[in-house]
């Protein structure tokens, strides 16, 4: 893979995990069926969609196209800030056969603040065969804590579920300052109204690469997964998708005033006004590292609230628009009647950021009581944690309490919601990574490669070590699978009765209510 999209140092657990913290336009459903896909001289793939003809690879009976454009570039002085725009036409065919960089984030290498570049908004296809049709389609928004998302990630190789009959879209779209900053002259949630875009652009398109445009399955993680959540419960994207997974959602928004005076903090320490033209003459690597220090500055709970407890200062806006009330909120109001949904998380979210730097090691007391002060939990959180499961350190008490917060609980709640009205299951991925001499266990983002299956990958590796259970890639990987063609992952649907839960470890099983002991301390949480 080309180097500007695979640095070698981005293989390194120690740097994804350290920095990994965390309107749309008009269209036309084209009604008249996709030219049957042709072939180069080489016998390369080349098919027909909306804007021109793409040429993409054949490898291991899998067919990708790469760097194929939904949207026009959003950081020219016309777009920047803006919707996304439409892509313009071309002429001839399009060469799709390498990942272009994602939109400007910050770099996970110490010695560099950029990484990405001013692009096209782009996707990533594979797909059995372009020249078959109805094939069930599913949609990947990648995580980052809405400051990073790469859709060419490693792990996110769409290879294996083709080859089970899926067609698989990866995502890029706009992150930090300019994807989620509230700026004066911008509409808000400008990375959400990206992935809007790139889902019709799947509605309009995606025959042309085999799939059942009726038959999309919307899927992703942390902050992928409360993008997918949002849209799931947003009037913005009715037809748009047909089920949804949810792996480790943090379902953490800002009102418009916190989203502002954040945006008035921002811009005042670069020395300029929080407007369109104000942010737009920053240059891009000092806006980006600006935007990677912002978290630092809210850290004070008096003067931020909740937002202080989060790792990231950027997320979703209440705009009264794309989301007119919190995620949570929104979702237990009534999202879209029909649209089943699985949901889940690791046992052990926080230890990606407490494990790597030792983090976790140098904890004090003051940090839970402030962090349990804040949330105004009960006064008996400490001593069920303590047990629950058995918590050795202050360490591993308080990843327990930020992990429960910051997703494990926003999934259980997401879970409860809906069961009563709406199908939904509910599962924990329990198996421990043997990373970092076994500590890191259950984290954020292990999952990840075993429900893409890519454990081979070398970034997999750094999370799964080399020899990680196959059984548990055939299991998860499997009941995606089974979910994206057949609606059902395989396992009884979440009630508040049996609270039955599908445990992903090297040996699966179904559980009753492994939350039970906790989740009464977070019912007055609001998330």
């Amino acid at each position: 893979m080309a180097s500007l999209t695979r640095p070698e140092h981005r293989n390194s657990l120690a740097f994804i995990a350290l920095r990994r913290t965390r309107r749309h336009y008009a269209s036309v459903i084209t009604l008249t069926p996709p030219a049957t896909p042709a072939l180069t001289a080489d016998g390369q793939p080349v098919v027909s969609i909306q804007s021109g003809r793409l040429r993409g690879t054949r490898a291991g009976g899998v067919a990708s196209f790469k760097r194929v454009p939904y949207a026009a570039n959003p950081f020219t002085a016309a777009n920047r800030f803006q919707a996304p725009k439409p892509v313009a036409p071309w002429d001839g065919t399009r060469d799709a056969t390498a990942f272009g960089p994602p939109p400007p984030q910050p770099s996970r290498d110490p010695q560099a603040v950029l990484f990405g570049g001013c692009d096209d908004l782009t996707l990533n296809i594979w797909t059995p065969d372009p020249s078959t049709k109805g094939l069930p389609v599913m949609v990947w928004i990648p995580g980052g804590a809405f400051i990073r998302a790469d859709a060419s990630e490693p792990a996110y190789d769409g290879d294996h579920f083709a080859v089970d009959g899926i067609v698989v879209v990866t995502v890029n779209y706009r992150v930090g300052v300019d994807g989620f900053m509230a700026i004066e002259g911008a509409p808000a949630n400008r990375g959400l109204l990206d992935q809007i875009a790139a889902l019709k652009w799947v509605r309009e398109n995606i025959a042309a690469f085999g799939g059942d445009a009726a038959n999309v399955t919307l899927f992703g993680q942390s902050a992928g997964a409360e993008s997918a959540a949002i849209l799931l419960a947003s009037p913005k994207t009715e037809g748009l998708f047909k089920r949804v997974i949810l792996q480790s959602p943090p379902m953490q928004a800002m009102s418009s005033a916190d989203g502002t005076r954040l945006a008035a903090v921002f811009a005042k320490g670069l020395g300029v006004a929080p407007t369109v033209d104000g942010l737009a003459g920053v240059p891009l690597d000092k806006l980006i590292d600006a935007g990677t220090k912002l978290a630092t500055a809210i850290k004070d709970p008096a003067t931020w609230g909740k937002l202080s407890l989060g790792g990231t200062a950027f997320l979703p806006v209440i705009d009264g628009d794309v989301i007119d009330a919190s995620p949570i909120d929104m979702l237990a109001r009534g999202p879209k009647p029909g649209v089943p949904v699985i949901v889940g998380s690791t046992d052990e979210e926080a230890r990606i950021y407490m494990v790597p730097g030792d983090a976790i090691d140098h904890i004090q007391q003051q940090a839970i009581d402030q962090f349990i002060g804040a949330l105004k939990l009960p006064a008996n959180t400490l001593d069920i944690y303590r047990t629950n499961p058995a918590n050795v350190t202050i360490g591993d008490l308080y990843t327990a309490l930020q992990s429960d917060y910051t997703f494990r609980m926003p999934a259980l709640r997401i879970a409860e919601l809906r069961s009563s009205k709406w199908q939904t299951w509910h599962y924990n991925f329990s198996w421990r990574s043997p990373g970092f001499g076994g500590r890191l266990g259950a984290a954020h983002f292990v999952d990840v490669p075993f429900s893409f299956d890519t454990l081979s990958s070398d970034q997999a590796k750094a999370f799964v070590g080399t020899n990680p259970p196959a059984s548990l890639a055939e299991a998860m990987h499997g009941a995606w699978v089974a979910f994206a063609k057949t609606g059902d992952p395989g396992w009884p649907a979440y009630d508040l009765t049996t609270r039955l839960t599908k445990r992903f470890d090297a040996t699966s099983s179904l559980v009753a209510d492994p939350e039970k002991a906790t989740r009464g301390l977070w019912k007055d949480v609001a998330f």
